[in-house]
C-alpha cells in the first residue's frame, strides 16, 4: 500500500503553525489512482481529521485562520449537547447549513458518529423553512444562532425537537442550547443514512434522498481517484470553498478535500473578489472548480492571467458551460476546463472529462460534459417508448450506478451519446415547452440566445396561453457595456435556427438573471418576473 509523505506546511500558512501540519492518519490509507479495489472508512477517516493536529490552521474565514483543535472543540461540544438532552443515537438531525465554520465542525463530528444527517437550506423564506422542521420527524436541529428567529424556535418546541445553535467570536466560540427547545424522547427506525438532501431535480421533481455511508464513501473514494486522473493531487494548499455546504456539490468538494488531508477556505456565497483574494493568498495547485456563471464573471471582471498561473486544471459542472465561454477562459488563462456532470440522487460526478480526453479530444468534442466515470454506464432511450436508443440520438439520459442502485434510473435530462461514449446535454424532459402540440426545448432556445455577442446569458421558460397551451418567453443579460440588440432580429434567429415553433413571443432584457445558491438559474423566479413583466 502506497503511504503518503508528510508535506511541508503551505507557505502561506507557515506563519499560523508552531507544529507542522500534516495530513490526518487516515489519508495514508486512502485509496491512491490504482487502488480502486480498497474501501474507504468515512467515519474513521473524518475521526482521524479530528485528531489531527490541533494548532493546525484548517478553516480560513475572512483572512483569519480556525485551527483544527477548535473545529474539534466545536463538534465535541454539539455531541454533548445530543448526548446531555437524550437526543436518541439513530434521531435524524437536522443542520441548517451555512459556509460557516461551527457548521463544517458540527457536520463532520455527527458523520465521525456515523450519526443521520439531514441537510437544511439556508437560503429560503424563514416559513418555508419552519414548514420543514415541522414536517420531518428529526431528534434535533442545529442553526447559526442568528437563525433561531421565534418562527424556527416555535417549529422546533412543536415538533418536539432539540435547538442547537452556533455562534460567537468568529463564529466559533459558542454551542448552546436553544432555550424552550427538547427531545420529544421519540423512537427511530436504525438507519446506515449519512446524509438526507433535497435532489436538484435531475430525476424528476425536487425531493429528499438518503445517502449512505458506504455510497457516500465510494463517491469521495472515486473523487480521490479522478483527482489524480487530472494530476492534481497536490494537497497543500487550501481548498476554496463557495458551492452552498448545503447544497451536493459544497458537502461532497469539502468532504473530500476533508480525507485528502486539505485545509479549506470558506466563502459564504461567490465573489470574484474573495475568490482572487484566496487564488492570490495560497496559489493552488491542486484541482479548483468554478459554475459557468461564475467563471464568466472571472472573464469579465478581466482577472489577471497570472493571478491563476499556480491551476493546473478547472473543474466546471452545476450547469451548463457555453462552449464559447470555455474556448474564451482556456485562452485566456492557459487553463484546460474539466466539465462533469452529476446528481445528488447519484451522490457525485457520473461523468466527466479526463486531462488525457481533453488533450485527444477538446476540439472535435467541444460541448460534452464527457464520459462515464469508471463503474457507471450510460444510455439513452426513447422518452415515449423507453427503446434504448442508437450512438448519437437524442433521447432521456439514464443511468446505472451500482454505488445507489442496481437499476437503472432514469433522468429529467436529455442527452445523446457519441460513437465515443461522450454525453451531450440538450436540455430536460420536464422543462419541455408544449407550445400548440410542438414540443420545444428552452435551451435549445437560450443556446441560440446567446449566439448574440451582445448576450452574456439568456433564459427561457414556458407561460400560460389560452390558445396554444405554452409559449416560450425568454430573458436575456447583456454582457458589461454591450448595447441592447435588436429583440425581433433575436426572436428571427431562433425561428430561423429550430423551428418557428421555437420562437419565443417576447423577450424581456434584465440587469441580472436569477441563480440559486450554486449559482444556477433560478427558474421559478424567473418566471415570476417574466409573469410581471
Amino acid at each position: 500500500m502506497r503511504r503518503a509523505a508528510l508535506r511541508p506546511p503551505h507557505p502561506a500558512l507557515a506563519s499560523h503553525c508552531r507544529v507542522q501540519p500534516r495530513p490526518p492518519a487516515d489519508f495514508a490509507r486512502l485509496p491512491a489512482a490504482g487502488d480502486r479495489g480498497m474501501t474507504l472508512a468515512l467515519d474513521s477517516a473524518l475521526r482521524d481529521v479530528l485528531a489531527g493536529d490541533a494548532e493546525r490552521p484548517y478553516l480560513e474565514v475572512r483572512g483569519e485562520w480556525v485551527s483544527l483543535g477548535q473545529v474539534r472543540a466545536i463538534s465535541q461540544a454539539v455531541l454533548e449537547l445530543l448526548e446531555k438532552a437524550g437526543v436518541a443515537s439513530d434521531a435524524p438531525l437536522g443542520l441548517i447549513a451555512r459556509n460557516r465554520a461551527p457548521h463544517v465542525a458540527a457536520l463532520f463530528g455527527l458523520l465521525s458518529q456515523r450519526r443521520h444527517v439531514v441537510m437544511l437550506h439556508a437560503y429560503q423564506a424563514r416559513e418555508n423553512l419552519a414548514a420543514e422542521l415541522t414536517a420531518l420527524a428529526m431528534g434535533a436541529v442545529i442553526a447559526d444562532a442568528g437563525d433561531w428567529e421565534d418562527v424556527l424556535r416555535g417549529a422546533a418546541v412543536n415538533a418536539g425537537m432539540l435547538g442547537i445553535a452556533l455562534g460567537g467570536e468568529r463564529g466559533i466560540a459558542a454551542v448552546t442550547h436553544v432555550p424552550g427547545t427538547a427531545a420529544a424522547g421519540r423512537k427511530f427506525a436504525p438507519s446506515d443514512t449519512a446524509i438526507e438532501m433535497l435532489t436538484s431535480g435531475t430525476t424528476g421533481p425536487p425531493k429528499r434522498v438518503p445517502i449512505s455511508y458506504a455510497t457516500l464513501a465510494a463517491a469521495v473514494q472515486d473523487a480521490i481517484v479522478a483527482t489524480a486522473q487530472a494530476n492534481t493531487t497536490d494537497a497543500s494548499a487550501p481548498f476554496i470553498q463557495f458551492y452552498p455546504l448545503g447544497n451536493i456539490s459544497g458537502l461532497f468538494g469539502l468532504i473530500t478535500c476533508a480525507v485528502r488531508g486539505q485545509p479549506a477556505v470558506l466563502l459564504e456565497r461567490f465573489s470574484v473578489d474573495e475568490w482572487v483574494r484566496a487564488v492570490k493568498a495560497y496559489r493552488p495547485s491542486a484541482f479548483m472548480s468554478l459554475p459557468p456563471a461564475a467563471m464568466r464573471m472571472v472573464l469579465d471582471s478581466d482577472v489577471p492571467r497570472e493571478v491563476m498561473s499556480s491551476i493546473p486544471a478547472m473543474r466546471c459542472g452545476s450547469a451548463p458551460l457555453d462552449p464559447s465561454v470555455q474556448r474564451e477562459f482556456e485562452e485566456r488563462y492557459g487553463i484546460p476546463v474539466l466539465i462533469n456532470y452529476g446528481a445528488t440522487e447519484f451522490c457525485g460526478v457520473i461523468a466527466n472529462w479526463t486531462i488525457a480526453d481533453h488533450r485527444r479530444y477538446r476540439d472535435v468534442k467541444l460541448g460534452s460534459v464527457g464520459r462515464a466515470r469508471p463503474g457507471i454506464k450510460l444510455r439513452v432511450t426513447d422518452p415515449d417508448t423507453g427503446q434504448v436508443q442508437a450512438a448519437g440520438e437524442i433521447g432521456r439520459l439514464e443511468v446505472l450506478a451500482p454505488r445507489v442502485s442496481a437499476d437503472w434510473v432514469p433522468t429529467t435530462d436529455l442527452a445523446r451519446i457519441d460513437a465515443d461514449g461522450f454525453v451531450f446535454l440538450k436540455g430536460r424532459t420536464d422543462s419541455v415547452i408544449i407550445r400548440g402540440g410542438f414540443k420545444v426545448s428552452p435551451e435549445a432556445i437560450a443556446e441560440v440566445l446567446r449566439r448574440d455577442p451582445a448576450v452574456e446569458d439568456a433564459g427561457v421558460v414556458g407561460l400560460p396561453d389560452p390558445r396554444l397551451g405554452e409559449v416560450p418567453v425568454a430573458a436575456i443579460q447583456l454582457r458589461e457595456g454591450a448595447a441592447p440588440p435588436d429583440v425581433q432580429a433575436l426572436i428571427d434567429a431562433v425561428r430561423s435556427a429550430i423551428s418557428p415553433q421555437a420562437a419565443p413571443v417576447r423577450i424581456a432584457i434584465v440587469e441580472h438573471l436569477p441563480r440559486n445558491g450554486s449559482l444556477k438559474l433560478d427558474r421559478a423566479a424567473l418566471r415570476r418576473i417574466l409573469e410581471a413583466a
